[in-house]
């Protein structure tokens, strides 16, 4: 039998995008771009969100493209946002149809596979998030249609702070994030956007590190009363990253990671009582079907 240690680190790889899934997403990425700059003047687009930070777990949904409006296309900037993620939501949906292209909040969204969908999603890139933005200096603004308004932001930044919080816990911040995200997905999604995982991370998870599995529980611990805060933008420009966080959310939140908790206690207890094999069947109810139990 496995020791759960080295279930975890069997877990942290598991969650690793594999070929397939780069090759794929490398595909799926480049032919929305070539839809995109067919029939919008685009002076620069890159990769960017939790797949470009390198924080993006299985299976692959939301890969995000930013579309950096050229001179032609910047008159978009002085009309409300919803006009132009329209126009994008036009232009992706005469590719794709339009069962599979979706509004988004600050983007437009192309499911792949939805009319024929397979319970095993491994290897498969599900989404693609195409966002409409402008260079403004070294940030950008983006529309938001909730908000009725561009907001600021700068997604360099926060995958420049993504890599040196990484490097000063020696690498093993990024698959911690990415075994909390799993667990969100796994919960029913408590906490929204999977983004503010990564931001309360930023503060909750300090070395010098232990095991993963005091980790985890650490971090379900202290996000319950973190889950109930306001967390603003790591680059200071946009809304808070916990504005989906409502009365509503954070009372679904805080009992699941409660709940989290308690049971990721238990399973150390068990552990380290020489239950190795209940501990392993508890930390995959936990942490969902990628978690091995031998």
């Amino acid at each position: 039998m496995i020791s759960v240690d080295e279930a975890f680190d069997t877990f942290r790889r598991r969650l690793e995008l594999s070929k397939t899934e780069q090759a794929d997403a490398s595909r799926r990425q480049r032919d929305v771009r070539k839809c995109i700059a067919a029939e919008f003047d685009i002076e620069d687009d890159f990769l960017t969100g939790s797949y470009a930070r390198h924080t993006k777990t299985k299976p692959l949904k939301d890969v995000d493209i930013f579309f950096c409006l050229g001179s032609e296309d910047r008159h978009w900037r002085d009309k409300p946002p919803i006009e132009v993620l329209r126009e994008f939501e036009t232009v992706l949906a005469e590719q794709y149809g339009d069962d599979e292209t979706e509004l988004g909040r600050r983007c437009v969204t192309v499911e792949f596979d939805k009319k024929n969908p397979t319970t095993d999603e491994d290897g498969k890139v599900l989404s693609v998030d195409a966002v409409p933005a402008i260079k403004v200096g070294n940030d950008f603004e983006i529309p938001d249609r909730v908000l009725d308004r561009w907001i600021k932001t700068n997604p360099k930044a926060h995958a420049d702070a993504a890599v040196t919080k990484n490097k000063a816990l020696n690498q093993r911040w990024k698959p911690l994030v990415k075994m909390l995200k799993r667990w969100n997905r796994s919960a029913g999604k408590p906490i929204k956007p999977a983004f503010l995982i990564e931001v309360m991370a930023m503060d909750l998870i300090q070395g010098p590190l232990t095991t993963d599995s005091e980790e985890i529980q650490r971090f379900f611990a202290a996000a319950r009363t973190a889950v109930t805060q306001d967390w603003p933008d790591p680059a200071g420009l946009g809304p808070p990253v916990s504005d989906q966080m409502d009365a509503a959310q954070r009372a679904i939140a805080v009992p699941a990671l409660r709940d989290a908790e308690v049971r990721a206690s238990r399973a150390r207890r068990l552990d380290a009582s020489g239950s190795t094999g209940d501990a392993l069947a508890l930390w995959r109810e936990i942490m969902g079907k990628y978690f091995p139990t031998r």
